[in-house]
């Protein structure tokens, strides 16, 4: 017997632990507006994907993601264990309780709390696009995985990047933490050569800092470029960073601040629809959606499915 139609996986932990505070509200809206539902608390990825996995095997309609992008990245994992079976049959609502919200840009989804309960409500859609990267997830023993992302994945100094700006963000806020990620994550970086094949392809990046793959508009944390790919469009861009120093660092920033990357000496785009990368002296760190993830080789392509995301 059908309990409840939308089941909401929380997780207290998001936003440093602040965004436990807001449960009661995000309670007293959903009540407020008719809306039954279920709840779980989960606060590592493997919690929060286990959660979905479960819900999407009830008889909910929504599954909401009460958290940050990290959070509904591990929601969206679950939505997507059989997904060479058949599409996902849910759909996905996002309650946005985090630092950065690169997803919620990226795709229209409100951020405030009484605007995303009532377009949790109102159920407007979205198709979106979900990445599939297969990738190493631990050396020893060597273990690889497919999983999914929604926004951007990144390979090289990106996974550094990620963990240092986590801790910075929780008492210097989002833009000041990123940036002192970023200088501090530099200054002990050494950039690397890899072999990216693109479709029949292959190219041979040298001096490479960061490759970031992606569909949205949002990188990271008001990183950005000019334009999205659309919904219908399977291809990813490939934004390569490289031969990267102190004295073009502004100018980087100040480029992928304002999504304008045109004519610069260290940023190279390509587009592809099917992107494996290699290098041959080591394993390099990935990172999406804001967590370090694994290592190269890896291989990204879309989700056999789109995804039906709950829009403003």
């Amino acid at each position: 017997m059908k309990t409840a139609e939308y089941h909401l996986i929380l997780n207290p932990r998001s936003k440093g632990g602040k965004a436990a505070g807001k449960f009661d509200t995000i309670f007293s809206l959903m009540k407020a507006a008719g809306l039954d539902y279920d709840y779980v608390f989960a606060d590592t990825y493997e919690k929060i994907r286990n959660a979905s996995v479960e819900a999407n095997g009830k008889d909910y309609d929504v599954i909401v993601a009460v958290g940050g992008d990290g959070t509904i990245n591990a929601v969206i994992n679950g939505f997507y264990c059989n997904s060479n079976a058949a599409p996902p049959a849910k759909m996905l609502g996002v309650i946005y309780t985090g630092t950065s919200p690169d997803f919620c840009k990226s795709y229209g989804v409100p951020l405030d709390l009484e605007k995303a309960i009532d377009a949790i409500s109102a159920r407007q859609l979205r198709r979106i696009r979900i990445g599939s990267i297969s990738l190493v997830t631990c050396m020893e023993p060597l273990k690889t995985e497919t999983r999914y992302f929604s926004c951007c994945a990144s390979i090289g100094i990106g996974a550094t990047v990620a963990e240092k700006a986590n801790r910075f963000r929780k008492f210097a806020g989002d833009t000041p933490g990123t940036l002192g990620a970023i200088l501090s994550s530099l200054f002990t970086f050494n950039p690397f050569g890899i072999d990216v094949r693109l479709g029949i392809e292959d190219r041979r990046i040298l001096r490479t800092t960061n490759v970031f793959v992606g569909r949205t508009k949002y990188i990271a944390s008001g990183l950005r470029v000019k334009d999205e790919i659309p919904d219908d469009d399977d291809r990813f861009y490939v934004l390569g960073v490289h031969n990267l120093d102190f004295l073009r660092l502004p100018g980087l920033l100040r480029q992928l601040y304002s999504g304008n990357i045109s004519n610069s000496p260290v940023l190279e785009i390509f587009y592809s629809d099917d992107i494996s990368f290699d290098s041959p002296n080591k394993n390099i760190r990935v990172e999406f959606d804001g967590d370090a993830a694994g290592f190269t080789p890896c291989s990204i392509k879309t989700a056999n499915f789109p995804l039906s995301l709950i829009i403003g």
